[in-house]
C-alpha cells in the first residue's frame, strides 16, 4: 500500500469492463494496421501502445496513485494549502502540451490517409478526455458524470475516442490488404 493507495478495480461496471475490452481490441487492431500499412507503421504502432496503456490504466487506476502521492508530497513539504493553484497550473501546462501536441500532429499528418486521420481524431478526443478525467475537479466530475441516453458522458467520451482509434486502424488494414 502506498499512501493509502493499493492496486484494485478502477472501474468495475459493465462500462468499465467493456471499455477496457474496447482499449483491448484498438490495441491489436492497431497493431495490425502497423504490420499491414508500412508507411504509417510509426503512428499505428503509437496508437497500440497509447491504447494499451490507457487499457492496464483504466482498471489499474494509476492516476489515483498519482494523486495520493502528489497529496502527501504536497503535504510533507509544506504547500499543501497552495495545491489547488499547484493543480491548475499543472493542468493548464498539461493543456498546452496536449495542444502543441495535436498541432504537430496535425501539421505532420495533413497529408495522410482518411484512416490515420480518423485514428488521430480518435486519440485527441482520448488526449482531452484523459486531460479532463486528470483534472479532477468538482465541476469537471459533474460534466463527466452527465447521464445522456441513460449512458455517462464519461463512458461515452472514452468509447467515442477509442471508437475512432479502432475504425482508424480497420480501414488502414482493410484498405491495405485490399491493394
Amino acid at each position: 500500500m502506498i499512501y493509502g493507495w493499493s492496486p484494485s478495480i478502477g472501474d468495475p461496471t459493465v462500462w468499465g469492463w467493456l471499455t477496457v475490452a474496447n482499449y483491448f481490441v484498438a490495441c491489436l487492431v492497431a497493431a495490425r494496421a502497423a504490420r499491414i500499412d508500412r508507411g504509417n507503421a510509426a503512428v499505428w504502432w503509437a496508437a497500440s501502445l497509447a491504447m494499451l496503456a490507457l487499457c492496464v490504466n483504466k482498471q489499474l487506476d494509476l492516476q489515483s496513485l498519482a494523486t495520493v502521492v502528489g497529496r502527501a508530497v504536497a503535504i510533507e513539504e509544506g504547500w499543501y494549502p497552495y495545491h489547488r493553484t499547484v493543480q491548475r497550473y499543472f493542468i493548464e501546462a498539461i493543456c498546452v502540451l496536449a495542444a502543441c501536441g495535436v498541432a504537430v500532429a496535425c501539421y505532420r499528418l495533413r497529408k495522410s490517409a482518411a484512416s490515420v486521420l480518423c485514428a488521430t481524431a480518435g486519440l485527441v478526443l482520448l488526449t482531452a478526455f484523459v486531460v479532463a478525467r486528470a483534472a479532477s475537479f468538482h465541476h469537471m466530475d459533474i460534466a463527466l458524470g452527465f447521464v445522456l441516453a441513460g449512458l455517462d458522458l464519461n463512458h461515452l467520451a472514452e468509447n467515442a475516442g477509442i471508437a475512432l482509434v479502432l475504425a482508424g486502424a480497420a480501414m488502414a488494414g482493410r484498405t491495405e490488404a485490399e491493394q
